[in-house]
């Protein structure tokens, strides 16, 4: 019996990254709807340019932090959906689950700056900002906790790294079932010589590393591509004239990046499981990436690629190690990706769906 399933997400898709990619992949393998406070057309297109996926507006606008998070709360408590099984994707939507629904809980990551990056992300405030939002993090930290444990029965997570989190935000297991890469769209071809990192420019990337180091390495060029968030627009502004910022590309000119790239960077802070180092990987390229969160499950170092600490010196040395000899890596990359190919993913989440519904 084909079961009438909805994904829900807390995401309006103004930008395409890898949440939104892996909500639109979970659609597509199980022939679901996207349920979401709204979307742009134009993003979706992007990564859906046939239209196989059903995307469901709730015709919501989402206010910024911390009133979004209020406001998704009640938006997806307040639905009444008409599907034989739910997928929750966010802290926001799970408000949607409860004992009357066959449903997932297919966390992404526990809120960061609820839990592990708690204390990380006051120290970025003031005197009067940590007092107020120290007290908002905890009252919404508690609910979390109580409606997550009251009412979500059936937990998946994107790693092992979450796996971890979750047995400590909420003293529950969870199956893991990894993000998908459609290995069979990336190509190698010749290096033209430029380093790449894929990803929002934010707190949590530290592309600011990636720019200190090939600041200290002039001959070398290094392509970032994607959203600048306010913040971080100085980044921008001081950047070295070997550093290049890109907003959005399309997907053909996102896989030729790749595609003819030295090797991949990847910096995030403690990175729940990172789908651009298997994109680069997939096209035969080496990974250098930070020695924690999903890379250590990802990257094998001296094989795929180099693990890293995050700071520059460390940056640069890899570099150097690689550069020029990017090659020998390839296959041994294109291998390891096939780990995370869609089919595979296709054929874990079916089968999990199938026990539970």
């Amino acid at each position: 019996m084909i079961m009438k399933t909805a994904i829900l997400i807390c995401n309006n898709f103004s930008v395409l990254g890898g949440e939104e990619r892996f909500a639109m992949d979970l659609a597509r393998a199980l022939n679901a709807d996207i349920i979401v406070p709204s979307f742009n057309k134009d993003i979706i297109k992007t990564y859906d340019p046939n239209n196989e996926i059903q995307f469901v507006s709730l015709n919501k606008h989402l206010p910024s932090e911390p009133l979004k998070q209020l406001y998704g709360m009640w938006i997806y408590s307040r639905l009444k959906l008409d599907y034989d099984f739910l997928i929750a994707l966010d802290d926001m939507s799970v408000h949607a689950l409860n004992s009357n629904n066959k449903h997932l809980y297919y966390v992404v990551t526990p809120r960061k700056a609820f839990y592990e990056m708690y204390y990380y992300t006051l120290s970025k405030y003031s005197l009067f900002k940590k007092i107020v939002f120290g007290l908002v993090f905890n009252l919404f930290s508690m609910y979390d906790r109580y409606y997550v444990k009251k009412n979500v029965k059936n937990f998946v997570c994107i790693s092992h790294t979450v796996r971890n989190r979750i047995c400590k935000t909420y003293q529950r297991d969870a199956t893991v079932i990894y993000p998908p890469v459609h290995t069979e769209k990336f190509v190698n071809k010749s290096s033209k010589g430029y380093w790449l990192h894929i990803g929002r420019i934010d707190k949590w990337k530290r592309v600011n590393l990636q720019v200190e180091a090939f600041r200290q390495m002039p001959d070398i060029k290094l392509i970032i591509v994607g959203k600048v968030y306010p913040n971080y627009e100085h980044i921008v502004k001081n950047k070295p004239s070997n550093v290049t910022f890109l907003n959005n590309v399309t997907e053909e000119e996102l896989i030729k990046l790749y595609s003819e790239c030295e090797g991949y960077i990847a910096t995030s802070l403690d990175e729940d499981f990172g789908i651009s180092p298997i994109e680069a990987m997939s096209s035969g390229k080496p990974v250098i990436a930070t020695k924690e969160g999903g890379h250590l499950e990802t990257v094998i170092d001296g094989h795929t690629g180099i693990l890293v600490s995050p700071n520059v010196e460390e940056i640069i040395k890899a570099v150097k190690i690689i550069n020029g000899s990017s090659d020998k890596y390839k296959d041994e990359c294109q291998k390891q990706a096939l780990k995370f190919d869609y089919l595979k993913f296709k054929n874990n989440i079916t089968n999990l769906i199938f026990n539970k519904g």
